[in-house]
């Protein structure tokens, strides 16, 4: 195996225990949040807390990566975001289990900055979309195995025994990791870079003039937001307005999350690899037709009183907002020279959970806890509350129709 695909092999690994850990936490919520006696409110701010500290770490790691040695700064983010969610395991009130997902953010804060660039510093620029399939279809299936997982071993043995499963296998990859080389940066870009020795600041003016930068960031935060709260209160919507277990919940919704992933993220991939050659928006494209078509599916779903029709609206909605992933992420890296390639992820990872995932779990359970003291039924509450999820979509499919008539760089 070439060292290439051995990082992208390694990379994938870790994303999809990325995954695991952050949404083990959405297939526990329920019995958590009745053994901690938390509100809505308060369990929605569980993802506040891990996000606002992950987008704040961000633009540090980014600045890092740019300097230093990348492998071993993934690798010690990793130990840090499973030793953290080992000890979710072991808290008994809300403060202690606020720090441990604080922890979890600082970890993830440094792979999520330097996982897509060395990607893009590993292979050229016509094999990115490529690549980013693979590395992306760690999403669904991640988030599968977190709800899933979580949700099984959460009725067998309770949620505490949850976070110690999903927090042991990241060590093992993080070893692995500390012994890999660094890609050259910028090795594979068809144009010599010219930001490589840039001061800081105007790197960070670069990426503000960089239109395709631009939408893809506004589209990634609307598309965020809706995501966000979404795959954090699903499987509780589905406990609370029809009646699943726990442990039902999150291997339905894991299942759904699996396959809707894969083959969304696949497709994704495979088409914009295809298409680009003759038409070069084609991912923008594809991207902004897929995420207006999965609004009208998402709505219905939120809608539907039948259990079954919900479960078909929801594999049909999730199928469509899959197809974006590796379009649009390819996009945003392509779109930047290397030289300031970390910093426009680790500014882009700042801005997509500063505007969206920090703030929609927490708003929608506010919400959801105002309509259910007005009188509303809770799964009824928290299915009007998602309806906040729609607009968002809408908007971030906007922002890739705009982005298909732009440049590739500023």
């Amino acid at each position: 195996m070439t060292a290439t695909r051995r990082l992208l092999l390694l990379l994938t690994g870790i994303n999809l225990v990325n995954y695991l850990d952050r949404y083990v936490v959405a297939a526990v919520l329920e019995p958590l949040g009745r053994e901690l006696r938390l509100s809505d409110a308060e369990l929605g701010r569980l993802t506040f807390v891990f996000i606002a500290v992950y987008m704040c770490a961000a633009p540090l790691f980014g600045y890092l990566a740019d300097r230093f040695h990348r492998p071993r700064l993934v690798a010690g983010g990793v130990v840090l975001w499973s030793l953290a969610t080992v000890g979710a395991a072991f808290v008994h009130n809300y403060p202690a289990l606020l720090v441990t997902r604080a922890l979890v953010g600082v970890g993830e804060a440094a792979y999520a900055s330097l996982g897509p660039a060395m990607l893009a510093d590993g292979f050229p620029e016509s094999a990115r979309a490529k690549s980013f399939t693979w590395f992306y279809l760690a999403i669904p299936v991640g988030s599968a195995f977190g709800y899933g997982l979580g949700g099984l071993v959460a009725g067998a043995w309770g949620w505490r025994a949850s976070f110690l499963v999903a927090g042991l296998p990241g060590l093992a990859l993080a070893l692995w990791m500390a012994f890999q080389p660094d890609p050259v940066r910028g090795g594979m870009d068809a144009v010599p870079d010219q930001e490589a020795a840039a001061p800081y600041l105007q790197r960070l003016r670069h990426l503000f003039l960089n239109r395709v930068w631009l939408a893809c960031t506004a589209s990634y935060i609307a598309y965020t937001f809706a995501m966000g709260a979404l795959s954090t209160w699903a499987p509780t919507l589905l406990q609370r307005r029809f009646g699943v277990s726990t442990a039902s919940a999150g291997m339905v919704f894991g299942g759904l999350a699996v396959v809707t992933g894969i083959l969304g993220t696949l497709l994704g991939g495979w088409l914009t690899d295809r298409w680009q050659r003759r038409w070069p928006d084609a991912g923008a494209w594809l991207s902004s037709a897929t995420l207006l078509a999965a609004a009208p599916a998402v709505a219905w779903g939120l809608k539907s009183p039948a259990l079954g029709a919900v479960y078909a609206l929801f594999f049909v909605g999730m199928f469509l907002l899959f197809v974006n992933t590796s379009p649009v992420n390819a996009l945003t890296v392509s779109s930047l020279p290397a030289g300031i390639r970390a910093t426009g992820v680790a500014v882009n990872v700042l801005l997509i959970h500063l505007l969206g995932d920090a703030i929609s779990p927490e708003l929608v359970g506010r919400r959801a806890d105002a309509l259910h003291a007005a009188g509303m039924a809770g799964g009824d509450a928290l299915a009007r509350a998602l309806t906040w999820v729609l607009p968002a979509i809408v908007l971030s499919g906007a922002a890739l129709w705009w982005a298909r008539r732009g440049p590739s760089r500023a």
